[in-house]
């Protein structure tokens, strides 16, 4: 996930405290009091004494990790008198560099809290789990969303557990639409034009309703990937090289620009005033693309005119795309350096099971990321379990983002120059393609 996203998401879950279709809808149950039992070890780890040092960066203060503390390491012992569990709390600001002075060192925490789009950048210095994590060896990890597991596999190996999900998707206010005479939410780049430029809403050359709100003024970075993975394009070649200069980076990128100028026809519209709550409540956007917190809270009636959408497409131009919901996925990985690989993946079977999902989540307010720990706070609210669903049927893990903070870097400029007319689209994606094909070149990641 990126790191406004992770910064975001920890803020908010500290105030709230808190591919496939998927099977059956599981019964509501409450929450558990307690974790549940570890599953039987495949192969019994030598009972030597043992201290295994997890690294965690998702918690929520005097909740979640107390929860960790005084519930899960206990019946952890339970099975495994000999381990002693050790938890190191980091945040994010200080997460990069405690994990690459892990690896400088070749120790340091057994098991590391990482971002979604860590794969790429840290994959081949940590643990192959197959044999403990795959299908044959633990049945439980095919209730997992795909979407999940791509974010933890690295070269055909599962190198970790997801632990919290935030999938993103579009949400439209039906009331507001019909308002502008527009039926239903938009699923394609021309709908979606259209629906903004009907649906905004500008009094003294300022807005006063957008018609879509995402991060920034409709330049989300994060969200230029999202549309060019509905097209059918992907962000590298076979050769590892960026794909900028495909025909689906290019259309994604113009019906970015468009689309703003439908909302903000000019760079003399002023924008919003800040945000008090959610916009979709208080009716100063029509759309927003994003994960719930930035929607209303989930038991708020409004959400019987709320309609959601997972992804846009171009039917007409790309005949093969698809809706994309982005999921962004934070997970606990084995590290390559640790001694204690065999009890570490038992510890996170034992994190892993339905029940201590559906419990962290809870606390922490976000999604869990396998399908039969979709219960109780999960199923008691309606837009959770359509968000869940659409993340079932189109989610797709934000992951392997290859040098992603300075490929961040190199689009919020690119993007910028090119929404507010500094530059044409041919200079703006040819720009991406080189900076970013030189970034990977002295990386190592490219010849």
């Amino acid at each position: 996930m990126s790191r406004i996203w992770k910064i975001s998401l920890l803020v908010l879950a500290l105030v709230v405290s808190a591919c496939a279709q998927p099977a059956a809808t599981p019964s509501p149950t409450a929450a558990p009091a307690a974790p549940t039992a570890a599953p039987a070890p495949t192969a019994t780890p030598e009972a030597r004494p043992v201290t295994l040092k997890v690294m965690i960066v998702d918690y929520v203060k005097d909740k979640t990790d107390k929860w960790l503390e005084n519930e899960v390491v206990p019946a952890f012992k339970q099975r495994f008198p000999n381990v002693n569990v050790e938890f190191i709390y980091v945040n994010w600001g200080t997460l990069d560099e405690t994990v690459q002075g892990y690896f400088a060192a070749g120790e340091g925490a057994d098991i590391l809290n990482l971002g979604s789009e860590y794969i790429a950048e840290y994959g081949d210095r940590l643990a192959p789990l197959n044999r403990y994590l795959g299908a044959e060896a633990w049945p439980d990890i095919q209730q997992f969303i795909p979407a999940t597991l791509e974010t933890v596999t690295w070269k055909g190996e599962i190198r970790g557990l997801p632990w919290l999900v935030a999938p993103r998707a579009y949400m439209c206010r039906t009331d507001l639409l019909k308002e502008a005479g527009i039926e239903r939410a938009p699923r394609t780049f021309k709908e979606a034009i259209e629906q903004a430029r009907k649906t905004t809403i500008i009094e003294g050359n300022a807005l006063k309703r957008a018609g879509l709100v995402t991060t920034g003024k409709l330049d989300d970075w994060q969200e230029y990937i999202a549309l060019i993975w509905a097209l059918g394009g992907e962000l590298y070649k076979p050769s590892g090289e960026p794909a900028f200069d495909s025909p689906q980076a290019r259309a994604a990128l113009q019906f970015m620009y468009e689309r703003r100028r439908a909302v903000y026809p000019d760079e003399t519209v002023a924008d919003l005033p800040p945000a008090t709550g959610s916009r979709l409540a208080d009716g100063t956007a029509v759309c927003i693309w994003g994960n719930l917190w930035g929607a209303p809270d989930v038991k708020d009636p409004i959400w019987e005119r709320i309609e959601f959408v997972p992804g846009l497409t171009d039917p007409d131009n790309f005949p093969n795309s698809k809706p994309v919901v982005q999921v962004f996925t934070d997970w606990l990985a084995v590290a390559g350096y640790s001694k204690n690989v065999e009890i570490a993946a038992e510890f996170l079977k034992f994190l892993g099971t339905a029940e201590n999902l559906n419990r962290y989540n809870r606390d922490f307010g976000s999604f869990p990321p396998r399908k039969d720990a979709w219960t109780g706070y999960v199923q008691e609210a309606r837009p959770m379990m359509i968000m869940a669903d659409l993340m079932a049927q189109h989610g797709r893990g934000f992951a392997d983002v290859r040098e992603t903070a300075k490929f961040r870097e190199i689009l919020q400029k690119q993007m910028s120059a090119y929404f507010t007319d500094q530059q044409d689209l041919d200079t703006t994606l040819r720009n991406i393609q080189e900076e970013y094909t030189q970034v990977l070149r002295e990386a190592g990641r490219i010849p």
